[in-house]
């Protein structure tokens, strides 16, 4: 039989590290802004570290979605008439239906394993989020917020800077966590755009920062060149052309996709 401290451990499937700090939770919540009239979306709450100070900033309506059966329960009886908690992969849930008209705020310490797609779930539903602040590993941190011409600046940096405003917020050491993790941490904040300026195809947008990136030592005209036809690719501007992908801007970047839109007629 499995004793209650034996099936309540961190599992490493679920890359659960807890942050046992309470200045850091504190700070963490702190940056999200909580107002009255906000919407409050945790991702894996877990024992319920953060949860805590978020029931504290009284938000109008507080949602947490945890995958892990072992805490739904508990966390229902902990924060019961204050908190809902949906015992859901984050990943499938649809956050246009859920949020309807409204920008919710979203928080949580994001398992490393699944940050990515963590991260582009939220800007699939970047309309339906007002602002985001997250714990991810250190490394990730810095490639998201990362500006052109940097070492980190690659697919994440630009994806996400073009659907939101990212803000590097602070570090938090491998010790302040339990299980202690082989890596350090940082909080990162997403202040999303309502909407996405001069993209008028985001799937070819997308296709475009993943292409070039995935030959990021190669010019542009060479990496574009292996997943569009040369044609089409030659027709662009010489000048984005001759660079490589860390070099360009957002907007460039945007630029570039419009272009080859066009000279395709798509």
């Amino acid at each position: 039989m499995t004793n209650s401290r034996t099936s309540n451990r961190p599992l490493k499937r679920f890359s659960q590290n807890f942050l046992i700090n309470v200045h850091y939770q504190q700070k963490i919540v702190e940056n999200l802004h909580i107002a009255a009239d906000d919407i409050v979306l945790e991702i894996g709450p877990g024992k319920g570290a953060l949860s805590t100070h978020i029931v504290e900033a009284r938000p109008a309506r507080f949602v947490a979605v945890e995958v892990d059966e072992r805490w739904v329960e508990e966390l229902r009886g902990k924060f019961a008439g204050q908190m809902e908690v949906l015992h859901q992969d984050f990943l499938t849930l649809t956050l246009a239906d859920w949020a309807g008209e409204r920008r919710i705020k979203v928080i949580g310490n994001v398992p490393y394993h699944i940050t990515s797609p963590i991260l582009f779930h939220l800007l699939d539903f970047y309309q339906s989020i007002e602002r985001a602040v997250l714990m991810v590993q250190k490394e990730v941190a810095k490639r998201i917020t990362a500006r052109p011409g940097s070492k980190d600046y690659g697919i994440l940096s630009v994806l996400t800077q073009a659907y939101a405003r990212t803000e590097y917020l602070f570090e938090i050491k491998r010790g302040n966590f339990f299980p202690v993790p082989g890596v350090d941490s940082a909080v990162i904040a997403l202040d999303f755009f309502p909407r996405i300026e001069n993209v008028p195809d985001e799937a070819l947008f997308r296709k475009v920062v993943r292409g070039a990136f995935n030959f990021r030592r190669k010019t542009l005209k060479n990496s574009l060149s292996r997943i569009f036809d040369k044609a089409s690719v030659n027709s662009l501007d010489d000048n984005l052309l001759a660079r490589r992908p860390e070099q360009l801007t957002v907007e460039e970047f945007k630029q570039l996709t419009n272009s080859l839109k066009q000279e395709k007629g798509l």
